[in-house]
């Protein structure tokens, strides 16, 4: 057997996989093809995968969740934030290939930008927050940083958002 070397030409030189796509989503969409007998749709399902995988960072992830009523594709990327994730496309039980075909690259793109500016967003809120000297004492005590910036961003994700709500209240009142 003789495998032969793949080669990709791009300005960097660097291979990009792209986002992952669940197996989940791929089984799913190919079961959807094959029980509605709508085989003549395969390549351009393929395609479309492809164009989708090529369109994020490799962190990213496209996955399937399943509920009563419908299916959402969802996004998530745990090198940006573990605390969120996205909704790309709902789709209709029994719909998911029109669905897939609706789902753009620059939605993916889109997601992935949204993830890092509500957890930014979040962070300098809190940073905001820390001029009141409860908000500031409750961040310090955290991680015994002494420097506001330092210590907000030593936080993972969920102290960030548990911290920033809190905060929230606390300037509040």
């Amino acid at each position: 057997m003789q495998v032969n070397a793949i080669t990709q030409n791009n300005k960097s030189n660097n291979v990009n996989f792209g986002i992952k796509i669940s197996g989940k989503v791929s089984n799913e969409i190919c079961k959807e093809i094959f029980d509605q007998k709508m085989n003549k749709y395969m390549p351009s399902y393929v395609h479309q995968y492809e164009r989708l995988r090529a369109s994020g960072m490799d962190s990213s992830e496209l996955y399937l969740v399943r509920g009563k009523d419908h299916d959402t594709f969802m996004l998530k990327n745990s090198t940006i934030t573990t605390a969120y994730e996205k909704p790309i496309a709902r789709a209709e039980k029994g719909n998911l290939l029109q669905a897939w075909f609706n789902i753009k690259p620059e939605d993916i793109q889109n997601a992935e930008k949204m993830l890092r500016e509500v957890i930014e967003e979040k962070r300098q809120g809190l940073v905001s927050m820390a001029d009141n000297v409860v908000v500031r004492a409750l961040l310090y005590s955290k991680n015994n940083e002494k420097n506001v910036s330092k210590a907000v961003e030593k936080l993972d994700d969920n102290t960030v958002i548990d911290l920033f709500y809190q905060a929230k209240g606390i300037v509040k009142s």
